[in-house]
């Protein structure tokens, strides 16, 4: 009898991000929050493109530009 080995998949690690965007209309803010990121599966760039979509949805647009991003693991 063989046995199949099994796969598990890391558990999410919470980082906190901080991310400055500017508008067309010149207007500025800086956000920041939570997000989930596993292991091996996320990088760094998929990391970055849900938090702009987080923020998308936060500000109704997807219309601005990203100004600074910072992404860290939420520990100390």
């Amino acid at each position: 009898m063989t046995t199949t080995p099994t796969t598990t998949q890391p558990e999410p690690v919470q980082h906190h991000w901080i991310m400055t965007v500017q508008t067309a209309n010149g207007m500025q803010g800086t956000y920041d929050g939570p997000v989930d990121v596993v292991p091996g599966v996320h990088t760094r760039t998929s990391s970055f493109a849900a938090v702009r979509e987080i923020l998308a949805e936060q500000m109704g647009t997807e219309r601005f530009t990203v100004l600074f991003f910072a992404l860290e693991p939420d520990a100390l």
